[in-house]
């Protein structure tokens, strides 16, 4: 059965701590699945204002005790793997184990170049992929000496594990083929990112295709419209627009069956 969660940016009128946690609440009530924030800084040409996503989580966690939280998506080249590993492993141990990493190379290059980070989309898929090995590492709470193109862990044993085992669930956001390889490496793809709106069933059929090549079960995580989400693990329903409009949506609750 397809499980419904929300996507809310870490802006605007839900982006405040206090404000999430208060609509996070209200959305466990109304019956949806998941309360997944958004991760970037900068967006398009200029900064919004955002909060930190892992505050909002933290918030979120606190507020509830049934939904799925987790990122939808972080852009994981801009953060050092080891932060990471420690504030996702500290999030799941607050939520009891309800924690999920979205992960993906991020969209926007000057969101990276801004900061002095490279905006390159290959060196960024590098350092994607060399920072789960490293995240997925240091939550075994063995000891870790890692000396890669990128980044160097030189003995560390990371004293916060998550509660979920082996690990914390790793989706993947991207449409392009390597990124769908990547998601089939782990436990989710989280799509489509070009034109969700044109999207059909047919189309969710032919990326749960594409991820049959797994050894494993992948999740199919589907943010956008849809008519029939009946193929899709979990839909990802952005919430956007006017704060009114918003709490109207939470209110209603999930649309069981269609989007």
């Amino acid at each position: 059965m397809t499980r419904f969660a929300l996507a809310v940016p870490h802006w605007g009128p839900f982006g405040d701590p206090r404000e999430a946690a208060r609509i996070a609440e209200r959305a466990e009530s109304a019956g949806w699945d998941g309360y997944f924030t958004w991760g970037g800084f900068v967006s398009d040409d200029a900064p919004p204002k955002t909060y930190d996503p892992w505050v909002i989580l933290a918030a979120v966690a606190s507020a509830t005790s049934r939904m799925r939280i987790g990122t939808c998506i972080a852009p994981l080249p801009a953060f050092q793997p080891h932060v990471v590993a420690s504030i996702v492993a500290s999030l799941d141990v607050l939520s009891g184990g309800r924690m999920t990493l979205g992960v993906g190379i991020g969209d926007v290059a000057r969101s990276f170049e801004v900061f002095g980070q490279s905006g390159d989309r290959r060196t960024r898929a590098a350092q994607l992929d060399e920072a789960l090995e490293v995240i997925v590492r240091l939550w075994s709470g063995e000891r870790v000496v890692h000396h890669g193109e990128h980044y160097v862990v030189d003995g560390l044993t990371l004293a916060a594990v998550p509660v979920q085992r082996p690990r914390v669930p790793i989706w993947v956001g991207g449409d392009s083929a390597p990124a769908k390889r990547r998601a089939a490496r782990w436990d989710g793809w989280i799509g489509p990112d070009e034109h969700p709106a044109d999207a059909t069933a047919a189309d969710l059929r032919e990326v749960r295709r594409e991820l049959s090549s797994s050894t494993h079960p992948v999740e199919l995580v589907w943010a956008g419209e849809l008519d029939d989400v009946g193929t899709a693990d979990w839909a990802m329903v952005p919430l956007v627009g006017s704060r009114d409009a918003c709490e109207a949506l939470v209110e209603a609750g999930p649309r069981r069956g269609a989007w």
